[in-house]
């Protein structure tokens, strides 16, 4: 379905740009409805250049007539924005504030109590394999959840939660991505230790967390009974699963997302 609101993207980096991707390729919005603003010109240029978008460096200018505007900076930078952005926002626009840490009780008391939606998308967005989860503030009418949740649906897998979660879907999802490169780093680096060469090592490793996610998202299947399908008695899986809990690697996993949780619970205050 596509939604004809003009959008402004309010900070125009990584996240911001998955989802303008992803939403553009499916055809979502149109890009002359599309709007990047960011204090960085030569950025929001490029981006018009990339995609067909309209670049505004201009709050004033890109924020008049949005109907949605994305909250897309960092945490430390929200407060001195919403300042910025409070005398231009239209009446009734929908604000979806993609900010960790950033609480929808801050945003409408900043803006004068309108619609706010806080979501937590992830990169994946880029190629529509994208995971955001929602939470409606105290002033967004089901029609505006609808909306948004329409509008991730074209770049993922869209869920629903209560804004007390936040922290703990941010230390999962919303940081997930980079656990997974980063076990593939090491997974290659471990094949070159082993004696592969350093691109048969890469595309491997690449490959195999590539088509193991495809497993996980397509079979139907549990983590736990795809594990025992790949896993023989005293076999090499076995050895190396074996290894992994000798290390109490499930609780090495805990502590590094207690901390990712830990941190967006920081960033809140």
């Amino acid at each position: 379905m596509e939604i004809a609101d003009k959008i402004v993207f309010v900070g125009s980096g990584n996240m911001a740009q998955a989802i303008i991707s992803g939403i553009l390729k499916v055809g979502a919005v149109k890009p002359k409805n599309i709007v990047c603003n960011d204090i960085y010109k030569e950025k929001i240029e490029e981006l018009s250049k990339k995609f067909g978008i309209v670049a505004a460096s201009d709050k004033k200018l890109a924020l008049d007539g949005a109907g949605i505007i994305f909250l897309s900076v960092k945490p430390q930078n929200i407060k001195t924005l919403l300042d910025e952005i409070k005398p231009f926002i239209p009446a009734k626009t929908l604000v979806i504030s993609i900010v960790a840490g950033t609480k929808t009780e801050t945003i409408e008391k900043a803006l004068q109590n309108i619609p706010v939606i806080r979501v937590m998308p992830n990169t994946p967005a880029l190629l529509l394999a994208g995971a955001a989860v929602l939470c409606a503030g105290k002033y967004v009418s089901p029609a505006d959840m609808e909306k948004t949740k329409n509008l991730f649906l074209s770049v993922g897998t869209v869920k629903i939660a209560d804004e007390s979660k936040f922290d703990a879907v941010t230390a999962l999802s919303g940081s997930g991505p980079a656990y997974v490169f980063y076990l593939c780093r090491l997974m290659a680096k471990a094949g070159q230790k082993l004696g592969l060469d350093k691109d048969t090592a890469q595309v491997l490793a690449i490959q195999t967390v590539y088509g193991a996610g495809i497993m996980l998202a397509k079979s139907g299947i549990s983590p736990d009974e795809l594990t025992q399908k790949v896993k023989s008695p005293n076999g090499t899986t076995e050895a190396a699963l074996k290894s992994f809990e000798s290390q109490n690697l499930e609780n090495i996993v805990y502590e590094a997302m207690k901390a990712a949780s830990t941190r967006s619970e920081e960033l809140s205050q």
